[in-house]
């Protein structure tokens, strides 16, 4: 099995997690951050052997640091945050900025390639929830964050995965 297959899992993985913590914002928020938590362990996993696998250093790099805050994240959000909620919305903001810069990283040898607009779009998502969830503003539902993370995610892994794909 070659290593897009793990990013194509990733993202399908990520997909539907985003999906069932979008479809759950209004249960209980236990829900959606288990779901997301759970998914977010899963495609960051998915990720790091992607990393270990990658052809090269620049493939790797991009999807260690996606791995890293995958993981992290999810992690938090299944065991609680550490110290109070204050060190997790900080932890989350400065991870899905990271997320998101890791998915332009990743993207940028496609440049000239048609998948780099949505990749771009993908990594400003992340970029920009994690900007909202640094500023504080109320009105940004915890669980929201996660499922569009997570959609921002799958699709830039599949993407990728069906472009590692090609070029094999």
């Amino acid at each position: 099995m070659r290593h897009w297959i793990l990013w194509l899992l990733a993202g399908i993985a990520a997909l539907i997690g985003g999906l069932a913590a979008l479809f759950n914002l209004n249960s209980a928020s236990n829900m959606t951050l288990t779901v997301g938590g759970c998914a977010l362990v899963v495609v960051g996993a998915l990720q790091g052997w992607a990393a270990y696998r990658a052809p090269d250093l620049r493939t790797a790099t991009g999807a260690a640091v996606l791995a890293a805050a995958g993981l992290f994240i999810g992690f938090s959000l299944l065991f609680g945050p550490f110290g109070d909620g204050r060190m997790l919305r900080i932890l989350l903001g400065v991870l899905l900025i990271a997320s998101g810069f890791g998915k332009v990283w990743v993207g940028r040898s496609l440049r000239s390639d048609s998948v780099f607009p949505m990749l771009l779009a993908a990594g400003g998502v992340s970029a920009i929830l994690g900007l909202l969830v640094l500023s504080g503003i109320g009105i940004i539902d915890f669980g929201l964050v996660v499922a569009l993370e997570l959609l921002a995610s799958g699709v830039a892994l599949v993407l990728l995965s069906l472009r590692l794909k090609n070029n094999a």
